[in-house]
């Protein structure tokens, strides 16, 4: 389901919870818990909510922002989520957040390496791993594109700015589009997906607003 503002606007879930099951992850949206997917720890498949992962909770729940994608090792599939962000400023009267923290949910981490130099290349991959936790300067907005400049914007038609935001957004700057194919072909939902740009956003106060320019 997409969520639609007052405004006509389509925007995304501004804060899921993430479930941690011996089994499995559950990520719902914290304002509507019947929506949501799951992704089993033993392969990282992506599946429906059950009625269980709906009425029950797990040990351990926390509060992320959003689900960036997701990328493959040999052994494991991780799912990278934001972990905290910050309000910037705004671009076209909507808000825009920097991302401050992201961290991977890896799957099928048990699955045994046959050999010395696999083990090394996922040792590797992990360092890898960290090294995109800590991308900086990533921005993004849960209510509008910000991969489209103003002068951009004016030439689409409205038909165009009501469609949901995945369907706005211009692939050339989107930083996470590769690595939410997976997630796009196991039918997540677009509204637990920012789409990141990656560039310096500068806030400037005028008439009292905050506008980013990038």
């Amino acid at each position: 389901m997409e969520i639609q503002s007052h405004s006509g606007h389509f925007k995304l879930w501004r804060e899921l919870e993430l479930h941690e099951f011996q089994q499995k992850f559950v990520i719902k949206a914290a304002e509507s818990t019947d929506q949501g997917f799951a992704i089993r720890r033993s392969d990282g498949t992506v599946e429906p909510l059950s009625g269980d992962d709906v009425s029950t909770n797990s040990r351990k729940v926390s509060t992320i922002y959003g689900v960036v994608g997701t990328i493959r090792s040999l052994a494991a599939t991780h799912v990278l989520v934001i972990t905290s962000r910050k309000e910037v400023g705004s671009y076209v009267g909507f808000p825009v957040f920097r991302v401050m923290s992201m961290k991977f949910l890896s799957c099928n981490e048990a699955l045994r390496l046959p050999n010395h130099q696999e083990k090394r290349d996922e040792a590797y991959f992990r360092t890898l791993l960290r090294v995109i936790e800590s991308t900086p300067g990533l921005y993004y907005s849960y209510e509008t594109d910000i991969t489209l400049s103003l002068q951009r914007r004016f030439k689409l038609t409205e038909g165009r700015m009501s469609k949901p935001i995945w369907k706005q957004a211009d692939p050339r700057f989107v930083w996470n589009r590769n690595i939410l194919e997976e997630l796009i072909e196991n039918k997540v939902r677009h509204s637990f997906c920012p789409k990141l740009s990656d560039g310096t956003a500068q806030a400037e106060n005028f008439t009292g607003y905050n506008y980013i320019n990038f």
